[in-house]
Formats: C-alpha cells, structure tokens, sequence
C-alpha cells in the first residue's frame, strides 16, 4: 500500500469517528426542549436593565406634612423634571438613555422614527423608568433610576436630585414670604445594583406556564401505558392493609403486669426524643385512677431525660386533681375557655422536671372535655415547646368527638383490666379506631382481684368473710409471748 493510500484510509477513519461521536452526542427531544426554555429565560431580561437608588431627605426634626411629601414625589414624577435630569446628563449617556435595549448596553445610536430629539428620548425614558417611594415614615423619599447600565444609573439618579435641587433653590429664592414648603438636601449617594432587573410579571407568568407545560408533557409521555383487554388476576394490584397500627402489652399468658412494669414497657415503645410519639394520650374504659396514675409516672419519667408537659384533661381523677397544692389554681379549663393563658396554667411537678398543667378549677366532666374547640390548638402549641407532652384523657371511646384530637396523630395508650372479658379490650380498640386514632396501644393491667380459677385448692384455710375486726389476733400475739 502507498503512502497517499494510507493517508485517505486514515482520513476515512477520522471521519468516521467523528460521526459516530456526533450522534452519541446526539439531544433527545426533551433535552432541546429544555435548551430551548433556559435561552426563553435567558432572553427574557433583554434588554439588560439596571437599577440604582438614591434618597432626598427632607431637613426637618419631626415628620412633614403628608401634602408636602405627595406634592415632592408629583414634581420628581413629573416630564419637566425628568427633561432638567437629562439636560444634566452628558450628550453621549443621553444618546445610550434614549437608545435603550441592546443598542444602549453598547452604546449604538439609532434614528428616532418620531423625529424627536435625544434629549426628548431621554427623558421620556427616565421618566418611565423612575419610582419614588416615600420611607422613614414620610422623612424621606426613595428614588429608583433603570438604566441600561449600572454606572449609568447612579449618573442618572444623581442627576434628578441635583435637577430638583436647583428647581428648588429657583423657586425659594422667587418667594417674598417664608417658604411653607420644609427644606430638603440630598441623602444617600446613588447606588446601583450589580445584577440586572428581573422580568416583569407578564413574563414570569408566561415562563411559569411554559415550565408546568413541560413538565406535564414530559410526565405524560414518560407514563406507562395502560393495559388493554383481559388482564390475569396476578397482575392486578394488591390492596393494601389498613393504616392502623396497634400493640399489646401484658403479662405471660395473657396476664396482665403492674403498674411500674407498665411504664418501662411504653418508655421502650415511646423511645428517645424526635420521633413521631411525642404526644402520648392515656385513657382507660375502666381504670380511670390508674390511667391517671400511669400518666403521672410515665411523664416524671421522661423528665429525667427530656422536656414533659403532663396536660390533665380528667378531672375526676384524684391523682390529678392533687398534682399542685393550690386546689384554686387555673389549669385546662381557663385555657379551654380563653380565661387564662399559658404562663397562668402551667405549673412545676413537685417530685420531677416536669411541668404539670392541672384540670382546673371549673374542669369538665367526663368525655366532654374531649370535643372542646381549643384543644387542639393547645397541644399543637405544646407539641412545639416540649419534647413529650403526656395527656391524661378520660374514657375516648365515650366522646362524642374527637376527630380533632385526632388529626394530632398521637399515641393513645389504652389500659384495660386483666379481669374483663376478652372482648372487651377489642370493643375499646374499635372504639378508638372508629374516631380515626391509627397508632393504639392496649395495656393489660393487673387490677388484684382473684377470679374462681385462681381461688386455692382447699378453701377452708381462707377466713370466713367478716365486716367486723378479726379479736383472734391479739391472743396469737399474746400465745407468741
């Protein structure tokens, strides 16, 4: 093989690979589309305009009179004085001003169709340009010049302070009286901004629709299509379980546990602070004492480690009522009731770092509490200082509402005796899954009470019941001596 055949078989094979790269490199539909948005938002802050400040301050201790500061802002508003600003202005920024657009950012002149002047140009151009508006409560007014630059801008909200000034200065000095009219001098030198002035709000509109269209589009098209005639039963979706999530504490053989072994269980059900459990709401269909109780144990608890705020709804409860010393002292039902507020109701646990707040001298009785307005709203409000807040409930599978209590997501503990029957631990978790409670957790309590299959195998040994004081004691005492 030649040399000059070597060179074209080279040549050949550079093409070759050339191409090849250039259709791996190749957009797809979208990427174009994409391309073709970003140069729509690119080309939407043409032409380039920038904005610079600058303040006229009026010389006097107290606030001028609201007419004298609209008056100010109508003459600074007005074509004669934007046409003093632009005979300030040197003759090549005038012709840039009247210009605008590209023409302006590079300085290109161009003829006026209308045949009027640059300077006629110009200061119809500062004057949709311009915005005053009045700050300082009226002690001073803010100006605000686009141009197509940003030096350019600061020379032109110079230039309409120092033509107002001397507008000002003629006409004090025509005056025979004293001036009504308060003095003013220049504030702040012109600022401008470093980066251009964003789109009107047509524009963004317009850019916002193409965007959702895209997205809608792409969407759609990138969707999997929808099956078409018979479709086998294995292929068809599952449905899923319910939301509800439940869990059941008691003893070996569906015994029930004490009290204090039921507060170690639910702290390792709670866990640590930042989970979704800090609002635990105690209730019971049976054991209002001792849900009171578990509540009151369980947040001195988690008070060791964390902030609590043990809420008392159930204002039967003994436990409860005895929290604060002060029998009189507001709790939930001032706050219900908007009577009195936070700091009023909120009190410190004599035996812990918690913050108890009481049920209150007028407290309500019953369910009822369940369904006022404001409950939701309090605990909300709790939920974002502390990091549990511990609710002692009465019974809510007896509340006629609690749809709002609820929406809150909490975690109901429920505790029910070891000597119920079996159905009813399941009728108080219905109860609670009908008002829409989905994270439920059933306590099996031990209550102390024997049953006939617990009674012993010779039941002589057991004493006679008696209402009266048993008199054989004494003499055992004395037979022992």
């Amino acid at each position: 093989m030649s040399h000059l055949d070597a060179a074209q078989t080279n040549a050949a094979g550079v093409r070759s690979a050339s191409w090849a790269s250039a259709r791996a490199f190749r957009l797809s539909p979208w990427q174009t589309a994409w391309i073709g948005f970003a140069v729509l938002v690119l080309a939407s802050f043409l032409p380039l305009r920038f904005s610079a400040t600058t303040t006229l301050v009026f010389d006097v201790g107290a606030q001028p009179p609201a007419a004298a500061v609209r008056g100010v802002a109508q003459v600074l508003s007005s074509r004669e004085l934007a046409y003093d600003a632009a005979s300030l202005l040197s003759p090549e920024d005038v012709r840039r001003i009247a210009t605008g657009g590209v023409g302006g950012w590079f300085g290109f002149a161009r003829r006026d169709g209308e045949g009027r002047s640059p300077a006629i140009g110009a200061a119809w151009r500062l004057m949709e340009q311009l915005e005053v508006e009045p700050e300082q409560g009226g002690r001073a007014l803010r100006l605000s010049v686009s141009a197509p630059t940003p030096a350019l801008a600061v020379r032109a909200a110079d230039a309409y302070i120092s033509a107002f000034l001397s507008l000002d200065r003629d006409a004090r000095s025509g005056q025979g009286e004293a001036p009504r009219l308060p003095q003013l001098r220049r504030g702040e030198a012109g600022r401008a901004f470093p980066l251009p002035n964003p789109p009107g709000p047509l524009a963004l509109g317009l850019l916002a629709a193409a965007a959702v269209l895209l997205v809608i589009a792409r969407r759609h098209w990138s969707a999997a299509p929808q099956t078409e005639g018979p479709v086998e039963g294995t292929a068809l979706p599952v449905e899923l379980a319910g939301t509800h999530r439940i869990a059941w504490i008691g003893g070996p053989e569906g015994g029930g546990i004490d009290l204090a072994d039921a507060v170690d269980r639910l702290l390792a059900q709670i866990g640590p602070p930042g989970r979704d459990n800090a609002l635990i709401v105690l209730t019971s269909d049976a054991l209002h004492e001792a849900s009171a109780t578990c509540a009151v144990d369980l947040a001195r608890r988690l008070s060791e480690d964390a902030g609590v705020a043990l809420v008392a709804l159930d204002g039967a409860a003994e436990s409860l009522a005895a929290l604060v010393s002060d029998p009189w002292a507001p709790g939930m039902s001032e706050l219900l009731f908007g009577v009195a507020g936070f700091g009023e109701t909120i009190h410190r646990d004599v035996r812990s770092r918690a913050h108890v707040i009481p049920p209150g001298r007028d407290a309500l009785s019953g369910p009822a509490v369940v369904g006022a307005e404001r409950l939701a709203l309090v605990l909300e409000a709790l939920k974002r200082t502390y990091d549990f807040v511990v609710v002692a409930a009465p019974s809510l599978a007896g509340a006629r509402s609690g749809h709002s209590l609820a929406g809150l997501d909490p975690l109901v503990v429920c505790l029910n005796p070891d000597d119920a029957p079996p159905t009813a631990a399941v009728e108080s978790f219905d109860a609670l899954a009908d008002k829409r409670f989905a994270r439920v957790v059933m306590v099996c309590l031990a209550t102390g009470i024997r049953t006939e299959a617990d009674a012993p195998e010779h039941p002589a040994a057991l004493p006679p019941p008696s209402l009266e004081a048993e008199p054989a004691e004494p003499e055992r005492l004395a037979g022992a001596a």
